[in-house]
């Protein structure tokens, strides 16, 4: 079963932060310059922090949210971007 992820980091180092972007964009969509939403399982969201886990260096953050479905259904925007939805479902 999908959860909604949502993963911030904070990268100093240019090349390392694009990589991370880089993962994240094949796992989610990018909703702010470093701020993703990805919807995952279980084994989707161990194998991302597994990818990106060997890339962190020490001053370096990574804060990975689970919203349930209940808290997912309560998130609001305000300004430009789409609200992003699980991949597997899309209403036509």
């Amino acid at each position: 079963m999908s959860m909604l992820r949502v993963v911030t980091y904070d990268i100093s180092d240019d090349k390392i932060r694009g990589k991370v972007a880089g993962i994240l964009g094949n796992y989610g969509f990018r909703v702010q310059h470093s701020v993703f939403e990805c919807h995952l399982d279980g084994e989707e969201f161990d194998q991302l922090r597994v990818e990106i886990t060997g890339l962190i260096e020490g001053q370096d953050s990574i804060r990975w949210y689970s919203l349930c479905s209940w808290c997912a259904d309560k998130i609001t925007r305000q300004g430009k971007g789409e609200l992003t939805g699980d991949g597997d479902y899309f209403i036509v």
